[in-house]
């Protein structure tokens, strides 16, 4: 992708880590007892917990504590989460997950760096912008969106999808799982009738209130 806007070009900080969230649970769902009653729900958390990173890692409360030039990794955030009260870079309550969710989808709509460029450079919307462009766009040098930015959108959506409205704990089980495969069965629908693969997260947002 050629970029004109070459001063918004993806911060340092972005770098691809060593790791994926993804990977890095399932070295630790690997640590339970082999059984399906053990690992099936470890997995279902890691599939919050990671979407939960990608949605609440661009909120500045989480990357104002950044070390240098290094952005804070999924094992960092899971050391700090506690599903604590909204306001913190957890984004614990359902319309605090909305709201960033709907950040993300508004940096899926266009080029990279004509996103990044409504923003001052380097400000905490700058460093968010920057953050949900990467993990749900397009973003920088990329021709199309990236197989893990597809995944991302699925994510975030089916947490939201997850989410209790009034509050309380999560559905999980064997509602989770028909939760997500419904989702995931939306993505592919609008892939099938031709809709374009990055719009999933911008289309499901805009369905709810």
């Amino acid at each position: 992708m050629t970029n004109a806007y070459t001063d918004y070009e993806t911060p340092q900080w972005l770098q691809e880590p060593e790791y994926t969230p993804a990977e890095l649970w399932e070295r630790q769902v690997r640590t339970q007892a082999p059984y399906w009653q053990t690992r099936a729900p470890m997995r279902q958390l890691g599939q919050r917990l990671q979407a939960r990173y990608a949605l609440g890692g661009g909120s500045p409360a989480f990357q104002e504590t950044q070390r240098g030039d290094e952005a804070l990794t999924f094992a960092d955030y899971i050391s700090g989460y506690t599903g604590g009260p909204t306001g913190g870079f957890e984004a614990a309550s359902y319309q605090e997950l909305l709201d960033r969710a709907r950040l993300a989808a508004a940096a899926t709509r266009q080029d990279y760096g004509q996103y990044l460029a409504g923003f001052a450079p380097a400000s905490p919307e700058w460093r968010e912008a920057a953050w949900y462009g990467d993990e749900f766009g397009p973003g920088e040098g990329r021709e199309v969106i990236g197989a893990q930015q597809i995944k991302n959108q699925l994510a975030a959506a089916t947490l939201l999808a997850q989410q209790r409205q009034g509050g309380g704990l999560p559905y999980t089980g064997a509602m989770g799982s028909a939760i997500a495969n419904a989702v995931a069965a939306q993505q592919q629908y609008r892939e099938d009738i031709g809709q374009p693969k990055g719009s999933f997260l911008d289309w499901y947002t805009s369905q709810l209130t």
